[in-house]
């Protein structure tokens, strides 16, 4: 049965409730006159009908929302186009798939995961907890309505509010209000879990944000893959894992989507993101509806090993406190129609509320000849040594000042006028040091004078210059930090120790120390006192490493959600902005946005879930012409003919990590995978690279992405602001694409026709 239809040809579906009447509080003043009650028989409105037993609580010229006192329901209607969106699937109660508590979770709008004393884990949803036994009250309030949900059962209770808030429609859990009164504690809420949920005979796709972003297809046939189910911004990096059993990317946009037939949404997590899941299953496994949703998470778990390594070894599961934090979790759908309904619209309507919602403006820093590139330098690295037969440790030379300088000079003497360098290892003791305070430059580097040289050179050849720092990862005390005060703790309230793993077999790397990880004050203090010296020494720009790619909480006494260290985030990067202006950041998640200057290590792919259909370069488009965006490292690529027209395709802007001295001396350091970097071996393939891409995207350098279409298998088209198109084709062969001729492995570009 199709979701959507005309408001005047939804068919009336009453649920009878048995025992009580629900205990309706009464609407906030002066809403009456805006949001009339209905009566059950169904009602006219300026927008059209109301559906039976349903009252409208709230419209403005967008949208109109609707709600059943008796089961809880909401309907959403988008006035210009007349779809539907419905908390609830149409047809569920003839369900042929769900069967028991999963058919009773197709009546609810929120799912809760919880646990009892002993961390046995139960599953509830408000039908059956809260609204058979009609033990919710709801009142209006304005733009919308609050509803309390009573489980009384599980002793819990949890206060929601719908609310029309322009083109969006808002769903919050009101975290302050939530109440455990008895021995049980969450762990999730999943917030309308089948809000627009595709039926069966639907067409479209769900959109989850993968790496650079999936699509599912609705009815794909896959129910018995495992479900979609990832943490946004990753995992929280404070929990005590055994090994590494998958490489994956992460979610680093707080979004997800559904298209059916012609109409589709967009879903923004607008706050508590940083505690928050995204989760999708297809039609056929738990029912016959494919559904998207995002869940609030307020317990973590882990397991540790006790007694480690002995005959006596074993495992034991701890959990933390609740931690749901001072944040509201709320969820914005913006819904889109026609042309506009699809995943090239929804990441428009990204790109349209960073700007709106986040302050984003405009990409500055491309020249209209020259595409940006990006080379990543690594100074010096610590390595052991001998002397006579004595060891010791010492930075080993890797890329001097003076290196760094001639290689930039020799990059522009060969057309590269628009470099970007960012240079690790850098200070004092080089890469993986003390946290870094202040600006103290590496003797072994070409020292204080050195360094002012290299600086002086660089801004008189107008090369942005990025050195970097990690305020977060704890690889060495000193600086006013140590390990037993200064770094973050799990729930065993233990140091949490931070590990390399093998590709090979996922166990942990023996070869590679450990190290920790801040907490998060410290890092506020760290970042703080960095950049500060930064500006005094006159550093136009910094490479912030760590920060932007991870969210963790601190499991000490009174714990520290994510949710709590994701508001330190925000205060450091912004106090940091303050201090040198330009921020540059790789791997870099949605909260960095506000305050990049440039961003690097872009997600060009996805993990290749067997649920997942097809990949998507999502965040490409929503971030195209706001952040020059690079690539991750050409060179480190296994295969860089096909990364450079995944470039093309996706308008990103190329990136090398590279040393100037012998790739020999890498041996022995934690650098010894890094293969194929030495500067002198590359600097004529990178060139000729180089100029491939600059050829491809210089036309469309800092213009948005309007449209990305796949016109064949291995054959995608770009359109840009402008009308701009490039055409790649992945294929061995040539292909005809839009009446133009692609050569095989090639790219070809489509001028706007002017009349």
């Amino acid at each position: 049965m199709k979701k959507y239809a005309w408001v005047g040809a939804i068919l009336a579906l009453i649920v009878v409730m048995t025992s009580v009447a629900p205990i309706y509080g009464e609407p906030a003043a002066g809403l009456e006159s805006e949001a009339p009650d209905h009566s059950k028989d169904g009602a006219k409105t300026l927008s059209g009908e109301v559906k039976a037993g349903f009252e409208r609580v709230a419209e403005n010229e967008y949208l109109a929302l609707d709600f059943n006192p008796e089961t809880a329901e909401i309907i959403v209607t988008e006035l210009k186009s007349g779809g539907i969106w419905q908390s609830n699937p149409e047809g569920r109660e003839e369900d042929p798939v769900a069967k028991g508590s999963k058919k009773m979770d197709l009546q609810s709008q929120l799912l809760l995961d919880y646990v009892d004393p002993q961390s046995k884990p139960f599953q509830l949803n408000n039908y059956t907890g809260s609204i058979k036994d009609k033990t919710f009250e709801w009142s209006k309030g304005k733009d919308g309505i609050d509803v309390t949900f009573q489980f009384p059962k599980a002793g819990i209770t949890i206060p929601v509010r719908y609310s029309i808030q322009e083109d969006a429609f808002s769903a919050t859990i009101l975290t302050e209000g939530i109440l455990q009164e008895d021995k049980f504690r969450l762990v999730n809420i999943s917030l309308l879990p089948f809000f627009g949920a595709g039926g069966p005979e639907d067409e479209g796709y769900m959109f989850i944000p993968d790496g650079s972003g999936a699509l599912i297809h609705l009815n794909n046939r896959k129910s018995h893959y495992k479900s979609y189910n990832e943490r946004v911004f990753g995992g929280d990096q404070a929990l005590t894992v055994t090994g590494q059993t998958a490489v994956k990317q992460d979610i680093k946009l707080p979004v997800y989507g559904l298209k059916s037939n012609d109409n589709a949404f967009l879903a923004v997590i607008h706050q508590g993101a940083y505690q928050a899941g995204i989760a999708a299953e297809v039609g056929g496994k738990s029912n016959q509806y494919n559904n998207i949703y995002s869940y609030l998470n307020v317990m973590e778990s882990e397991t540790n090993l006790i007694m480690e390594g002995t005959l006596n070894e074993k495992q034991v599961l701890r959990t933390s406190e609740t931690l749901i934090g001072n944040i509201p979790y709320e969820v914005k759908y913006y819904f889109l129609y026609g042309e506009d309904a699809d995943y090239a619209g929804m990441a428009h309507r990204y790109r349209q509320y960073l700007m709106e919602e986040q302050g984003m403006g405009l990409e500055k820093a491309v020249s209209s000849e020259h595409v940006p590139l990006l080379i990543d330098f690594i100074g010096g690295i610590k390595k052991r040594k001998t002397f006579l037969g004595i060891p010791y440790n010492s930075v080993e030379t890797l890329t001097s000042y003076k290196d760094v300088t001639e290689a930039a000079s020799e990059l522009q003497e060969k057309g590269v006028t628009n470099l970007f360098i960012r240079y690790e290892g850098w200070m004092a003791d080089g890469l993986l040091g003390k946290v870094p305070t202040k600006v103290k430059p590496e003797s072994n580097l070409g020292g204080t004078r050195g360094w002012r040289e290299m600086i002086r050179d660089l801004k008189d050849a107008d090369v942005a210059f990025y050195p970097a720092m990690d305020p977060v990862h704890f690889f060495k005390g000193g600086n006013g930090f140590n390990k037993f005060s200064d770094v973050t703790k799990g729930i065993s309230r233990a140091p949490v120790l931070q590990y390399d793993y093998r590709l090979s077999d996922g166990a942990k790397n023996p070869e590679r120390k450990p190290w920790y990880l801040l907490k998060p004050e410290t890092v506020l203090e760290a970042l703080g006192r960095f950049t500060k010296m930064a500006a005094e020494n006159d550093l136009q720009g910094i490479a912030v490493q760590g920060i932007g790619s991870m969210v963790y909480s601190d499991f000490r006494k009174g714990s520290l959600s994510k949710n709590e260290t994701g508001q330190i985030w925000e205060d450091s990067l912004e106090q940091a902005q303050s201090h040198v202006g330009g921020l540059m950041f790789d791997h870099a998640s949605a909260y960095t946005f506000p305050y990049a200057e440039a961003i690097s290590d872009v997600p060009l792919y996805t993990s290749g879930f067997d649920v997942e259909d097809e990949s998507v370069p999502f965040y490409s488009i929503a971030i195209s012409g706001l952040i020059p965006a690079f690539s991750e490292p050409i060179n480190l690529s296994g295969d860089p003919s096909s990364y450079l027209l995944k470039l093309i395709e996706t308008g990103t802007y190329p990136a090398y990590r590279l040393i100037a001295s012998d790739g020999e001396l890498l041996e022995g350091t934690p650098l010894d995978s890094l293969y194929s970097a030495e500067f002198g071996l590359w600097s004529e393939e990178l060139s000729r690279q180089y100029g491939v891409i600059n050829e491809a995207l210089d036309q469309v350098a800092g213009k948005a992405i309007m449209e990305h279409e796949k016109l064949d298998e291995g054959v995608f088209r770009t359109t840009y602001d402008g009308g701009t198109k490039i055409i790649v084709n992945y294929n061995d062969e040539p292909v005809q694409a839009g009446g133009k001729l692609v050569q095989a492995k090639s790219w070809l570009v489509e001028q706007e026709e002017r009349s």
